[in-house]
C-alpha cells in the first residue's frame, strides 16, 4: 500500500501543476488536486498488467473531459506526465497500455460531449431558422461551432466566422462554390455517398470527419454533421451542417499511434506494427491468390527474415548500455538501407533482433539475397565510444506460401530458424527447414512429457548382463531404462535420456532410475557360483554435480537393505575429468561415495579427452570402453582388410586400466570372435548381444538361478 501512495503522491502534485500550466478550467486549484489525486489513485492501483492499465487510462480520460478539462493542451499534459512520472519499474507494454486507453478514453468522452453540443445547436439552429430570421442570425453568429448553408443543388450560401477561420477563407470567397468542389482522394468510402443521398432528400441526418486543405496551407480536420430541411417538392432545399475543428486531437491520436507501433529508441515498426503489416501482407495475397483462381505453383509467397546481432551482450557488458544503444541505431540503419531498395519493411522485436518482411517472393533465393546484403552491410567497420569494432549478425529465413500462413507462425519459425543460424556460428544464415522443426517439435513435446511420465508409471527398467570374460558367469547386470509411451509406443534410452539432460528432468529420472535399481537387486538371488551380483546404474553429470547425491544413495541403501558392494555407479568420462574448480565437488562426492563401498566405473572411456595422470587420482574401481573400440577389433573382410585394427589401442587401455589399479569392462559385444580376442588381451569382463540383450525385470532371478550359458546364444 505504501508502495502505490508514494507513486500516487508524485504523480498528483506534477499532473495539477501540468494541467494548470496546460489548459484553462472552471474548476479552481483546490478542486484540480483534488481530482487528480484521484486519478492519480487509479493509475497507480492499475500498474499490474497491460489490460487493467487500459482499463485505467479510458478511466481517467473520460474523468478528465467530465471535469471540463476539453482542450487537446490537456490530453498531451496528461500523457507527458505520465510518461514521466511513472516508476522505471513499470514496463513498456503497461506504459502504452496506460497512455492508449488515456486517449482513448478522452477521444470517446470528449466526442459524446461534442455531439451533445452539436445536437443541441444543431436544434436550436433549425429551430431558429423555422421561426425567426432574427432568431437564427442570432444563433449562427454566435455559436462556437462552424456552421455552413448550402442550397438544395448544393452551393454554399454562407458560412459563419468561426467555420471561415477554421478554412482559412473569407465567407464571401466561399459563397456559391459547389460542395463538391471541396472532394479529395483521401476522403473516407462512403462520405459522398451520404452526401448525395442527403441531396436528394433520400436521408435527413449524415456525419464524418474530412481532410479541408486551407488556403493558408494549414490542413485541417474537421468532423461535420449535416441535417437537410426539405421544400414543399419533397426535396431538400437547404442543407445545414455543423463542423467541429479535430485537428490536434487527430495528431494526438497518431502520434499516440507511432508511440504504441514503433520503437522510440530506432524509430523502426515495432511488434505490433510488424504483425499487423504482416496480416495485411497474408490478407492482400490470399485476396489475389483468390480472385486469380491461382493454382498452387503460382501462389503469391511470402518471406519473414529474423536478424540477431552477435555477441550483443558483450557489447553491453563491457562498453556499457549507451554503446550497445548506438550499436542498434546503426545496425538497424544499416538493415534499413540494405531492404529499402526492395521496398521492404524493416522493424525490430526488441533486444538486438530485427525482422525483414517480404511480399511476392519468387522463392528462397529472394529472401537470400536480401539477407545477404544486410549482413554484409552490418559487417563494415563501426566506431562506438572512440573504438573501431567489427560486428557481425545472424539471421534465419522462413519463405512459403502466403496460402494458410499465420503471422504467429511465420515469426516462431523464423525466430527457431534464427537459432539454428545462430548455433552453427556466427555471421550465417539458415532457411527454415520443416522436417527438421517437426523434429524438435516431437522432441520437445517427449521433453514435456517426461515428468509425467514418470509419475504414471510408464518407465520401467530392463537388464543386460556384464560377464566375467575368463569364467563367463554374470558379475553384474546393468540396469537400462525404457519408456512405454502411450502414443509412441516401447522408446529406448537414446530416444529420451539425452532430452532429460537438456531440460534437467535428468536428476528426477535418475533418482527414479537409482531407487528402481536398488530395489530390485536387493531381491535377487546370488549368481549360480554363489558370488553377490551388482547392479550397475548409470549417473549423469548433473546428478554426479547434485549436493545430495551422496545422501541420495546411502538412504536408497539403506532403505532397500542392499549392501554397498552390490551398487556399482556408471560415471561418464566428462563428468569426471573436469579439473577444474567445477569438477572438484564432483570428484568428492565420488570419494564420498567411494568410501562408503559403492563401486565406481568411468562409462565410456576413450571416446573424449582424458587426463591420464588426473585419472590415477580418481576413485574408480573400472574403465568401461566404448562399443566403437570392439567393434574395430576384428576388421571387417568386406572392406578388403585394408582398415586398421583397434586392438593395440585396446591393448593400451587395458594395460592403462591395470596401471590404475582398475578392472576393464568391454561394451558392444557381438561376436565370438571379439569376446575371444578380448579375452587373450586381458579384458576383465565384457558385455554385449553376444551375451545376451536386455531382459526384463522379473527374469533375472531365473537367470541367475538357471546360469548364463542357458541363454546366452538365444
Amino acid at each position: 500500500m505504501s508502495d502505490v501512495s508514494g507513486i500516487a503522491g508524485g504523480l498528483s502534485a506534477a499532473w495539477a501543476a501540468a494541467l494548470s500550466a496546460a489548459s484553462s478550467s472552471p474548476m479552481n486549484a483546490a478542486e484540480t488536486r483534488a481530482m487528480v489525486a484521484l486519478l492519480a489513485d487509479w493509475v497507480a492501483d492499475a500498474l499490474v498488467d497491460p489490460v487493467t492499465a487500459r482499463k485505467a487510462g479510458t478511466a481517467v480520460g473520460t474523468a478528465l473531459v467530465d471535469s471540463h478539462y476539453t482542450q487537446p493542451e490537456s490530453l498531451a499534459a496528461s500523457i507527458t506526465v505520465l510518461s514521466e512520472h511513472l516508476p522505471a519499474g513499470v514496463g513498456a507494454a503497461v506504459r502504452t497500455a496506460l497512455c492508449a486507453g488515456l486517449a482513448a478514453g478522452y477521444a470517446d468522452a470528449l466526442r459524446e460531449r461534442t455531439r451533445g453540443e452539436q445536437e443541441a445547436i444543431r436544434i436550436a439552429v433549425l429551430d431558429a431558422h423555422r421561426t425567426s430570421e432574427a432568431r437564427f442570425r442570432a444563433v449562427f453568429r454566435s455559436a462556437p461551432l462552424g456552421i455552413g448553408i448550402a442550397d438544395g443543388a448544393g452551393r454554399i450560401l454562407e458560412i459563419n466566422e468561426p467555420l471561415a477561420r477554421m478554412l482559412g477563407r473569407d465567407p464571401r470567397s466561399v459563397r456559391g462554390m459547389e460542395i463538391r468542389s471541396l472532394r479529395l482522394p483521401t476522403d473516407p468510402p462512403g462520405y459522398w455517398e451520404q452526401y448525395d443521398a442527403l441531396l436528394a432528400g433520400q436521408r435527413r441526418q449524415m456525419t464524418g470527419e474530412k481532410l479541408f486543405p486551407g488556403l493558408d496551407g494549414r490542413d485541417i480536420w474537421a468532423r461535420m454533421r449535416a441535417s437537410s430541411i426539405i421544400g414543399d417538392n419533397g426535396r431538400t432545399a437547404l442543407m445545414i451542417a455543423l463542423f467541429e475543428d479535430v485537428t490536434e486531437r487527430r495528431r494526438m491520436t497518431e502520434r499516440l499511434r507511432y508511440q504504441a507501433t514503433h520503437d522510440p529508441l530506432t524509430g523502426l515498426p515495432n511488434r505490433t506494427k510488424l504483425l499487423e503489416e504482416l496480416t495485411a501482407i497474408l490478407d492482400g495475397a490470399v485476396a489475389e491468390n483468390w480472385a486469380t483462381e491461382a493454382r498452387a505453383g503460382e501462389e503469391r509467397r511470402v518471406a519473414v527474415c529474423f536478424l540477431d546481432i552477435d555477441g550483443f551482450k558483450a557489447v553491453n557488458d563491457t562498453l556499457g548500455h549507451d554503446a550497445g544503444d548506438q550499436l542498434l541505431v546503426e545496425v538497424a540503419a544499416r538493415i534499413r538501407e540494405a531492404a529499402d531498395p526492395y521496398g521492404y519493411p524493416v522493424g525490430r522485436l526488441g533486444g538486438d533482433e530485427f525482422v525483414i518482411l517480404l511480399s511476392d517472393t519468387d522463392g528462397p533465393g529472394t529472401a537470400i539475397e536480401v539477407v545477404e546484403r544486410a549482413l554484409d552491410a552490418i559487417r563494415g567497420p563501426l566506431v562506438l565510444d572512440g573504438r573501431e569494432l567489427t560486428v557481425t549478425a545472424s539471421a534465419g529465413i522462413v519463405e512459403r506460401s502466403a496460402v494458410g500462413a499465420r503471422p504467429s507462425e511465420l515469426l516462431r519459425a523464423a525466430d527457431i530458424t534464427l537459432y539454428w543460424a545462430k548455433s552453427g556460428g556466427r555471421d550465417q544464415w539458415a532457411l527454415f527447414d520443416p522436417q527438421r522443426n517437426a523434429r524438435q517439435v516431437a522432441r520437445y513435446s517427449l521433453s514435456q512429457a517426461l515428468p509425467a511420465a514418470l509419475e504414471r508409471g510408464e518407465l520401467f527398467l530392463e537388464y543386460q548382463p556384464i560377464v566375467c570374460m575368463n569364467s563367463q558367469r554374470i558379475r553384474a547386470l546393468e540396469a537400462l531404462v525404457r519408456w512405454n509411451h502411450p502414443q509412441r509406443g516401447l522408446l529406448g534410452p537414446g530416444q529420451f535420456v539425452p532430452l532429460a539432460e537438456e531440460t534437467g528432468t535428468i536428476v528426477a529420472l535418475g533418482r527414479w532410475v537409482l531407487r528402481r535399481a536398488v530395489a530390485d537387486a536387493a531381491t535377487w538371488p546370488r549368481s549360480e557360483d554363489g558370488s553377490p551380483v551388482v547392479v550397475s546404474v548409470n549417473v549423469a553429470v548433473r546428478q554426479v554435480r547434485d549436493p545430495g547425491l551422496v545422501h541420495e544413495v546411502r538412504d536408497t541403501l539403506a532403505e532397500f537393505g542392499l549392501p554397498a558392494a552390490r551398487l556399482q555407479l556408471e560415471i561418464t568420462e566428462s563428468a569426471v575429468m573436469d579439473t577444474g574448480e567445477s569438477g572438484r565437488p564432483a570428484v568428492e562426492r565420488l570419494r564420498l561415495l567411494s568410501g562408503l563401498g559403492v563401486r565406481i566405473a568411468i562409462d565410456d572411456f576413450g571416446t573424449g579427452y582424458s587426463n591420464l595422470s588426473y585419472l590415477r587420482r580418481l576413485p574408480a574401481h573400472s574403465l568401461k570402453i566404448d562399443g566403437s573400440f570392439v567393434k574395430g577389433l576384428i576388421p571387417d573382410p568386406g572392406e578388403g582388410g585394408q582398415e586398421a585394427s583397434e586392438e593395440p589401442i585396446v591393448s593400451g587401455l587395458i594395460t592403462l586400466a591395470r596401471a590404475c589399479g582398475m578392472t576393464l569392462t568391454a561394451e558392444g559385444v557381438e561376436t565370438a570372435a571379439q569376446a575371444d580376442k578380448l579375452r587373450e588381451l586381458g579384458a576383465d569382463h565384457g558385455q554385449g548381444f553376444y551375451y545376451a540383450r536386455p531382459i526384463p525385470a522379473d527374469k533375472v532371478a531365473d537367470l541367475l538361478v538357471s546360469g548364463f550359458p542357458d541363454i546366452a546364444r538365444d
